[in-house]
C-alpha cells in the first residue's frame, strides 16, 4: 500500500471543531487508512488570545490516539502540529511552544480570516519567513484576496510560502467556477502540499484518493509525484521544490 501523509486533520477528539469524540476519531482513522494514509498530523486550532487547549491536554490526547492508529497498523504514525490562526504574537508563541509548528520541523500551518486583505496576509506570511520558519498557507483556494489572482499568489511563493491545498477542492463539479480555478492552481505549479483538512468522518472525512487520482489523470504521474515527496520533504525538515515566476 502507497503511504499517504496527511499534513492538516483536525483529529484530537475534543479540541476544536474538529472530532467531538474519541469514538468519532477511530473511525476517521479507519476511513484515513482505507484511503491510503498511514501518517497524520493532528492539527487542532491555535490562536494567540484565545481559548486553545493546553499541550499537556494535547499531549495526552494524541498518546490515546496514537494507541488507536497502531491498533489499525503498527507503522499508523500519528504526530502534533496547529493551525494556526495569524496574529502579530504568534511567533512569540511558537518560540516559547505554546504554538506548535508540524511535527516539530520549521514548517508552520498557517491560516487567516477568509476576507483577509491581500497586504496583511503578505506583511503576515513574511514576519514568519523572516523568523526562521517556513510558512504554510492553509486551505490556500479559500481566500478570496487570491481568488484568481495568480500573480499575488506567484508573489507569495516567490518570497517563500508553501500552498496547501484541501484534496476535496479538486473533485467537485469541473463546470463550476471555483472548482476550474483550483485545478488551474495545480496546472500553475502554485500547490505544494495536498491535506485532507479533515474536521469528521462525514462531512469532511480525511479522503485523499480521488484527488490525487484526478490530478494523476488531468496533470500527470510527475505532479501527482512531486506533490508527495514534498510531504515526505516537510518530515525531514528539508527545503520543498518549488517554481520560481519571473513575471511576478
Amino acid at each position: 500500500m502507497e503511504r499517504l501523509i496527511d499534513i492538516h486533520c483536525h483529529i484530537l477528539p475534543a479540541v476544536d471543531n474538529g472530532s467531538v469524540s474519541m469514538d468519532q476519531t477511530k473511525r476517521m482513522l479507519n476511513i484515513a487508512y482505507e484511503e491510503g494514509i498511514t501518517y497524520i498530523i493532528a492539527t487542532p486550532h491555535y490562536g494567540a488570545g484565545c481559548i486553545n487547549t493546553g499541550n499537556p491536554e494535547l499531549e495526552d490526547k494524541l498518546e490515546k490516539v496514537r494507541k488507536a492508529a497502531k491498533e489499525i497498523d503498527p507503522a499508523f504514525q500519528i504526530e502534533l502540529g496547529n493551525e494556526l490562526f495569524y496574529s502579530r504574537e504568534i511567533v512569540e508563541h511558537l518560540r516559547k511552544g505554546r504554538a506548535l509548528t508540524l511535527a516539530n520541523t520549521r514548517y508552520c500551518l498557517v491560516k487567516f480570516p477568509k476576507d483577509e486583505e491581500y497586504p496583511a496576509m503578505k506583511a503576515g506570511l513574511h514576519s514568519l519567513l523572516i523568523q526562521g520558519y517556513y510558512p504554510i498557507l492553509s486551505h490556500m483556494e479559500s481566500y478570496r484576496c487570491l481568488y484568481e489572482n495568480y500573480e499575488g499568489i506567484a508573489n507569495l511563493i516567490n518570497l517563500g510560502v508553501y500552498m496547501q491545498m484541501n484534496s476535496r477542492s479538486l473533485t467537485g463539479n469541473p463546470l463550476d467556477s471555483h472548482v476550474r480555478y483550483v485545478r488551474r492552481l495545480i496546472s500553475n505549479g502554485m500547490v505544494h502540499l495536498i491535506g485532507t483538512g479533515s474536521h469528521s468522518d462525514c462531512l469532511k472525512p480525511p479522503q485523499m484518493k480521488k484527488g490525487l487520482a484526478l490530478i494523476k489523470k488531468d496533470y500527470g504521474e510527475a505532479v501527482r509525484k512531486r506533490l508527495l515527496e514534498n510531504t515526505q520533504k516537510l518530515l525531514l525538515n528539508q527545503k520543498m521544490e518549488r517554481k520560481i515566476f519571473p513575471y511576478a
